[in-house]
């Protein structure tokens, strides 16, 4: 029985408006939400078919309903829950004893985003007065509450400097968290604000060997990224074939960012998990022509499957990233990973990195 690691953005409301948002067209245009009725009917009817589940895509914590939703699967079902969070759940749990419980015994994994060590550079980025405040907040929380919690960043050219890592890497070490790295991904229609935060091959490079150098890279979970860094170290990328998600209409689709209405091809109103045809359908994407004979062939296999569609618009090109492409580059430089074995949600849940302050990070 295939059991899915499962994203769901519940609700589409957001309290941030992020320049770099994957998600916004799709959540702006789904008018008709579901509820927690319908969220319950799909738990009842599909937990035996779920391995995980992280809340993200817009602020889950705004909903009420979503609380009582965590409470009734954990309650039922003790299937491990996750949040990634832009910290407003901090704000959301402070005065009520109540919430701060069900937080408390029904989740189990917190992702903080917070993509600038400086207060006023994540604001800006994020289009919210409160955004670093509700992170930190956040953060003090975790801690308290002795939960496993990742700092969460997008990787653009301007996040990727050395000094934002540096106070990136400060802030992780002053909480014992470890940091996650999403690379920007263009699913906006905007040209120019994909333009703007696209991370050039050479500055995700510099980057990665910066942390190498300086700190600690726990795992890449990129197969392009792990094939062309790492020794005898394969990813596979689980978007379609071990993880899904789920929209706040009830869309389900392969990845976190392939969401336009070209993947929402199933639903969870007409959909149970068990009769899914993605993973057949992802599995038998093929590596593309070009790949072959590459020495990272089977390592890579093309490498990341939402990179390939969303430059290119097909599944038959090699990632944007190959450094066989033209003005990309073999790197001369290999890092070292100190685990194959990440204790978060998101390791089988979306190509992703992770890294800490040193060799000899451990979380609970």
């Amino acid at each position: 029985m295939n059991k899915w690691s499962v994203g769901w953005g519940t609700i589409k409301d957001c309290n941030m408006k992020c320049k770099f948002c994957y998600s916004k067209e799709v959540r702006t245009e789904q008018i008709d939400a579901l509820g927690l009725d319908i969220w319950i009917r799909f738990i009842d009817n599909n937990h035996k078919y779920i391995e995980a589940i992280n809340y993200g895509t817009g602020e889950n914590s705004i909903s009420d309903d979503w609380f009582e939703l965590i409470s009734y699967i954990n309650e039922r079902y003790k299937i491990p829950q996750a949040i990634t969070t832009n910290g407003y759940l901090s704000e959301r749990i402070t005065n009520s004893s109540r919430l701060q419980e069900i937080f408390r015994i029904s989740i189990q994994e917190v992702d903080v985003s917070l993509d600038f060590a400086n207060a006023k550079m994540h604001n800006e980025f994020r289009g919210q007065a409160n955004a670093y405040n509700w992170a930190i907040n956040m953060l003090e929380t975790c801690k308290a509450f002795e939960k496993r919690c990742s700092i969460v960043f997008i990787g653009t050219n301007d996040t990727l400097t050395e000094d934002n890592l540096g106070g990136l890497f400060e802030i992780a070490l002053k909480y014992n968290m470890k940091l996650r790295m999403n690379l920007y991904r263009p699913t906006s229609s905007s040209t120019e604000i994909n333009k703007q935060f696209i991370p050039t091959y050479s500055r995700i490079l510099n980057a990665l060997k910066f942390i190498s150098d300086n700190y600690a890279i726990l795992a890449l979970c990129d197969p392009l990224f792990s094939s062309i860094l790492s020794e005898n170290y394969k990813r596979i990328d689980p978007s379609g074939t071990r993880s899904i998600r789920i929209l706040a209409d009830g869309s389900i689709t392969p990845s976190t960012y392939l969401i336009s209405e070209d993947f929402r091809t199933a639903n969870i109103l007409t959909h149970s998990l068990n009769e899914l045809k993605i993973a057949e359908n992802y599995a038998k994407i093929p590596i593309p022509a070009k790949c072959h004979n590459c020495c990272f062939e089977e390592a890579c296999k093309g490498g990341v499957l939402d990179r390939r569609f969303l430059w290119y618009s097909s599944f038959s090109e090699r990632d944007p990233y190959c450094p066989f492409r033209e003005n990309n580059y073999l790197p001369s430089f290999k890092v070292k990973q100190v685990s194959n074995d990440v204790k978060s949600i998101h390791q089988d849940y979306l190509p992703t990195m992770f890294f800490a302050n040193n060799e000899k990070f451990s979380e609970k």
